[in-house]
């Protein structure tokens, strides 16, 4: 019994990959399992988040924001200067450098000297108690700063550019300025203000720029004015002195005389051409005395007048002597008609020869007068061609001042009419309105964002706490730690049960923890070839105390017993009973005290009624050292206890505190490893199946106390309902 070798390798069989539908469901089971194992510190830390969260949110100052649109003017046409130059398009940094200059701090200035700050209530320290009781040293002596001091201006300002926003909407015209408030009322109140303020600046700047502009040209063009009447007047003066006596149009007196004595010259020719031409027609008509060439001399009157009537009375002469004969008296008296015709004829010839004479004297005098006049004013025009061309130079520089002077006094006049034509850089589309409730802080939204963070924060709690913790955090980790089974999976006892927890199996024998402690005690006695009449001896041990040893001794030993087995369950944890005064003074006997030879194994076996088995306590405590005499005895002991008994269980002390339980679980001929969940680390567990395998210890497999109800799931099947458990029992018990 004691020497035989373990015949069960307890090895794990292989896992058959489960299909991906149940895989997706085991590793959802598994992360939930997780959870809920830690549901309080998800719980602790979700509700400490919300909390802050919350106080942070009802704690947050609420702010008012108002909105105010304007357009970027386009550039008023000038009518006063060309097409070409009226024409301006917006250029691509316009809406930029205009939403820069709204937010500038000179627009900021204008608008806290309009809307100044609210003064924060001054609060009343103990220095200011101190002082209004008449303690004078409470009383401040330092000179305290004004609140209009450069520095806190610029605070003000660096305060009030930073509540503002002012931003271009892409692909228009129109700038957005946003202004965040205490209140509505003034952040509507600083949005529409920057914007005036920001058009008062404006049109002061360009009258600023226009002004100076005119100062600069009022001032050159004085000057031009003066360099223009120096230049006139050096021209006439150089007139003056060299005699040139220039007419307004700019050319010499002495080249008009010449024009105008050409011109008379050629008139004087024409009349003494025409005298010459009169005198000849008339000699040529009295030398041939044909009245009818006469008749064309129509600058001669009289004379045409005289041949009118001779031509008529010979035409009568002819048409009566043609009729009556030469000698009718009428025809005579056509003759004497015709004889004093010719007589009147030849004496108005005579008088017209000799006024065209008279004219023919004159036109020719005139003509000879004219020709030495007009050499003379030649020969003067050769004499002033040099200063003539001097007076011209200064006569081009004199009208060159001119028209710059008349150049700029008309641009003076544009500046002064385009005062009139002044408009902002930008123009309001809509005023800010005051809003109707806070924009910030939206608490419903921030409610919400504050419970997502509580519950990210309280599964981040649960991902930091399983990956940093070096206990078993999931039932699959303790399945197939170092290459030994898990053989039973108990939950913690809630409720009345932990009132009587040995007594559990006996008393509520269809619970989910009796069939687990039913099903333990099966796989331990199918591992070991289990023959009838043979002795078992399960050894429990664990890495630290309170593990759940003796508890699961007991419900192993109620099974045992409900199959019919003897069974008997010996303390040797002599450290967990050391706080026990009986045991100090030796008033309760036990392991050690039957180790000791100070009493028998039979007189310390009492009966417990917990579980309705066998009991020997730990006795008097004592070290855990084990020499070679008191292993013997041990075995001894166990030799003479299996003949009574079918199943020993002993209960080892902790091995991450003493070695004893080395030397009881390798005198076992089972031992079973507790490890209890989310306490015993994976590095310890460890530590201690390998000091086992070491001593020789014949180890069954791990068995996990301490864990969720739902875990009987994963060895134990399925709940069993009451009327399943009652039905059960009714058959049992017939």
């Amino acid at each position: 019994m004691l020497d035989r070798p373990l015949d069960c390798s307890f090895e794990q069989p292989r896992a058959v990959p489960p299909v991906s539908g149940l895989g997706l469901y085991a590793q959802s089971s598994r992360y939930f399992g997780i959870g809920w194992r830690y549901r309080y510190l998800f719980c602790v830390v979700a509700v400490c988040i919300l909390a802050i969260g919350s106080a942070v949110v009802l704690s947050l100052k609420t702010s008012f924001m108002a909105a105010a649109t304007v357009v970027v003017t386009a550039p008023v046409s000038d009518p006063l200067q060309p097409p070409s130059q009226t024409s301006r398009t917006l250029e691509d940094d316009e809406l930029p450098t205009q939403a820069a200059l709204i937010a500038s701090r000179d627009v900021a200035a204008l608008v806290l000297k309009e809307l100044p700050p609210v003064p924060p209530k001054k609060a009343h320290d103990w220095r200011h108690a101190l002082c209004s009781h008449g303690f004078k040293f409470g009383c401040n002596t330092g000179t305290e700063t004004t609140s209009n001091s450069a520095g806190e201006i610029d605070r003000q300002i660096d305060g009030l550019l930073a509540s503002v926003t002012v931003e271009p909407l892409p692909n228009s015209r129109v700038i957005s300025v946003s202004v965040k408030a205490d209140n509505g009322e003034r952040a509507a109140a600083l949005a529409n203000s920057f914007v005036t303020n920001y058009q008062k600046l404006a049109l002061t700047q360009q009258r600023i720029d226009l002004q100076r502009e005119a100062e600069w040209l009022d001032s050159r063009t004085a000057e031009l004015r003066q360099r223009w009447l120096e230049a006139e007047r050096g021209a006439s003066a150089y007139n003056v002195k060299h005699g040139l006596v220039n007419t307004s149009g700019g050319s010499p007196l002495v080249e008009h005389q010449i024009s105008d004595m050409a011109a008379s010259l050629g008139e004087a020719q024409t009349r003494y051409a025409a005298a010459q031409a009169q005198v000849s027609a008339l000699k040529s008509a009295m030398q041939t005395g044909d009245p009818q060439t006469m008749l064309s001399l129509g600058q001669q009157p009289l004379v045409t007048a005289a041949a009118t009537e001779l031509m008529q009375a010979e035409t009568s002469r002819a048409q009566k002597a043609g009729s009556f004969g030469p000698k009718h008296p009428d025809v005579l008296a056509l003759d004497q008609q015709i004889a004093l015709a010719r007589t009147n004829l030849s004496v108005a010839i005579r008088r017209a020869l000799m006024s065209i004479n008279g004219e023919l004297v004159a036109a020719k005098a005139n003509v000879d007068q004219l020709n030495a006049d007009l050499d003379r004013l030649q020969v003067q025009a050769g004499k002033q061609s040099g200063p003539q061309a001097e007076y011209r130079t200064l006569d081009q520089e004199s009208q060159s001042a001119r028209s710059v002077y008349e150049a700029f006094l008309d641009r003076a006049k544009q500046l002064t009419d385009r005062v009139a034509l002044l408009q902002p850089p930008v123009m309001f589309v809509s005023h800010a309105a005051v809003p109707a409730s806070a924009t910030f802080p939206n608490r419903q939204k921030l409610m919400i964002g504050v419970f997502v963070v509580a519950l990210v924060g309280g599964v981040s709690a649960i991902v930091l706490r399983a990956a940093f913790s070096s206990g078993f955090v999931d039932i699959d980790e303790v399945r197939g730690f170092c290459g030994l089974p898990l053989l039973g999976i108990f939950p913690r006892l809630r409720g009345e049960r932990k009132l009587s927890p040995s007594s559990l199996v006996r008393e509520h024998p269809f619970a989910l923890t009796s069939e687990a402690a039913r099903e333990l005690g099966a796989q331990l006695t199918l591992a070991s070839n289990y023959r009838s009449g043979e002795t078992r001896i399960v050894a429990i041990t664990s890495a630290l105390p309170e593990d759940g040893k003796m508890t699961l001794a007991a419900w192993l030993a109620s099974s045992a017993i409900e199959a019919g087995e003897t069974t008997l369950v010996i303390d040797a944890d002599f450290g967990r009973n050391a706080g026990n005064p009986k045991n100090r003074h030796g008033n309760t006997k036990g392991f050690s005290d039957v180790l000791e030879g100070e009493v028998a194994a039979r007189n310390v076996i009492v009966r417990n009624d917990s579980w309705g088995g066998d009991f020997m306590t730990a006795g008097t405590p004592r070290g855990y050292m084990f020499d070679r005499t008191e292993i013997s005895q041990i075995q001894d002991l166990f030799r003479d206890l299996s003949r009574s008994y079918q199943l020993i269980v002993v209960v080892a002390p902790p091995l991450g505190v003493v070695a004893g339980g080395l030397t009881l679980a390798a005198i076992a001929d089972q031992t079973i490893f507790v490890c209890r969940w989310g306490r015993t680390s994976r590095e310890v567990v460890s530590a201690c199946v390998e000091r086992l395998r070491l001593y020789g210890a014949r180890l069954a497999g791990f068995v996990v106390t301490g864990t969720e109800p739902k875990s009987f799931n994963l060895l134990c099947g399925a709940h069993l309902t009451r009327k399943e458990s009652r039905l059960i029992a009714q058959r049992r018990q017939a």
